[in-house]
């Protein structure tokens, strides 16, 4: 089976016109990100919290018994749980204060852990030699690109286990993110790639660094990306 592959660096959106493409890309996938949370907070945190009013009404109106509404309220508790989480993980998306509070390496390392817990999939991962300091922009893209890979992993990679090696060398940090899944199928490789990681791409050549998908039928995908530690 041929191996797929898809590679973009800074030569390909550098100058003239591929410029310009790139960056009318980019706003409309940016657009599109702004739409999919717009959905996301209508569509789930605001019916939740208009159903634990509507609750909160109604126990208010016409109190039940003792025991009943002891439920309920137990009831209620628990939406408002799940309501905080709903906005804590809408909040996580555009922007991680993880990666503000405790670094990439650390941040990383919390999420590859979640996402092992939470998918029942094998995650290593591994640093060494990342700067403590780095551009908000530069460990954010890092930090995307590592949970959009891991996302895809779980929608369609059927792995077992993933590496994520972050590393920092010489002017530039690298990572490269490895499962053990099925690999693209040759006939549809853009359906496993996905269009957040394509929005990615573009992210990382207007840092003007380097990404790189490579893929085998049966021996997995392996997602890399290197970005310059000066990068604007």
């Amino acid at each position: 089976m041929p191996r797929k592959s898809r590679t973009a660096s800074p030569e390909h959106g550098a100058e003239g016109s591929k410029g310009h493409i790139l960056a009318a890309r980019l706003a409309a996938a940016h657009e599109q990100e702004r739409w999919r949370i717009s959905r996301e907070l209508h569509d789930d945190l605001t019916q939740r919290l208009a159903a634990l009013a509507m609750e909160l009404g109604t126990i208010a109106t016409t109190p039940p018994p003792l025991p009943a509404l002891k439920k309920r309220l137990r009831a209620v508790q628990r939406g408002v749980v799940q309501a905080a989480e709903a906005a804590r993980h809408i909040a996580h998306k555009l922007h991680p204060s993880e990666l503000d509070d405790l670094g990439l390496v650390r941040a990383l390392q919390g999420y590859c852990d979640d996402f092992g817990r939470r998918e029942g999939i094998a995650v290593e991962f591994e640093s060494r030699g990342v700067p403590k300091e780095l551009k908000r922009e530069i460990a954010s893209c890092v930090y995307k690109i590592a949970q959009e890979s891991l996302s895809n992993v779980a929608k369609h990679a059927a792995a077992e286990r993933v590496q994520v090696v972050l590393e920092g060398t010489g002017d530039k940090i690298s990572m490269r993110v490895k499962d053990s899944g099925i690999g693209f199928r040759a006939e549809t490789p853009e359906a496993s790639v996905g269009l957040g990681l394509l929005t990615m791409q573009e992210r990382v050549v207007l840092l003007r660094g380097d990404f790189r998908i490579h893929s085998q039928a049966g021996q997995g995908t392996e997602v890399a990306v290197a970005v310059p530690l000066d990068a604007p």
